[in-house]
């Protein structure tokens, strides 16, 4: 195993060096969540609903099963040479890295499939993400392998969740009860600092799109202009607001639980309207108004 890393690591330079860490950085949770808020606000925020419920559940089990198998990284085996440490949290198996986007971008296929970019876009990012992960001398093999498979598993088993439960005609006080409870579960099992961080997005992004979808109905798609107002002003406050979470969190912990659900929140439902009061929200005017407000949903959630 370790004249394996020697093989892949034998040839590097500083710019070889900071093309993989790039790469590995394109493949952490911030960037992922990122994306899936400007699909959210910008092109279709019922498939970036279901997008979010995917990849954190997906992370969450990440975690869980990194606790589980407790395996040790191959950082500081003799003749590994591991780069960007800060990325290499917790326990190797199976990598976060591959799982996440093994997650992310097969499911994003399904929604664009007739766009082929999307696929070789996917294609490169999952073969290029897993393998700065053992350029970069922060996971085995296995963990890569483990992850890719896990990551297919979660988006086959969403698919067909995906067709029945979003479905059912779920009042929103139950709705909003699962939104709180399912995720605490995963605090049982997933009680690190990490565990807290997720459980609380996830809390509050689920709950904020219910109360959207309910009360504000915020109509996603625009013109280039607007999305780009959007796009700017929404990361740029989502941004503010990560850096307020680390500022907070780091002297007091628990308080990882209450503010990234206000976070989810934001993101869901304050942005949204936000944006509605900007007046930067659709419809566009070569589409028909939404027939949903006077004919009533199909797609209840």
């Amino acid at each position: 195993m370790l004249a394996f890393y020697q093989t892949i690591q034998s040839i590097h330079n500083p710019i070889i060096d900071a093309f993989f860490i790039l790469l590995s950085f394109l493949g952490s949770e911030p960037t992922y969540i990122l994306l899936i808020a400007v699909l959210f606000w910008n092109v279709d925020k019922r498939f970036g609903f279901r997008l979010a419920v995917l990849f954190l559940t997906s992370m969450a089990l990440n975690g869980l099963l990194k606790a589980l198998f407790h395996t040790q990284r191959p950082i500081g085996q003799p003749g590994v040479r591991s780069l960007y440490r800060s990325s290499a949290t917790g326990n190797s198996f199976p990598s976060g890295h591959s799982q996440g986007v093994t997650t992310f971008y097969p499911y994003v296929w399904q929604r664009w499939r007739q766009q082929k970019v999307w696929l070789w876009i996917g294609i490169f990012m999952i073969l290029g993400i897993g393998f700065s992960r053992l350029y970069l001398g922060v996971h085995w093999p296995g963990d890569i392998l483990g992850g890719y498979l896990l990551g297919a598993l979660m988006v086959l088993g969403f698919e067909r969740l995906d067709k029945n439960l979003f479905k059912l005609p779920i009042s929103l006080a139950s709705k909003l009860l699962l939104s709180t409870t399912l995720p605490l579960l995963f605090l049982l099992g997933y009680h690190s600092q990490e565990g807290w961080q997720m459980v609380g997005f996830v809390i509050g992004f689920t709950s904020g799109y219910f109360l959207e979808d309910t009360f504000l109905d915020y109509q996603e798609r625009t013109h280039f202009a607007p999305s780009v107002y959007k796009t700017l002003v929404g990361l740029t406050l989502l941004g503010l607001w990560v850096w307020l979470w680390r500022s907070l969190t780091q002297p007091y912990p628990w308080v990882n639980l209450p503010v990234l659900t206000l976070g989810g929140l934001w993101t869901s439902y304050g942005a949204p309207y936000m944006f509605r009061r900007f007046g930067w929200e659709g419809p566009l005017r070569d589409e028909k108004p939404a027939i949903i407000r006077t004919t009533g949903r199909t797609d209840q959630t």
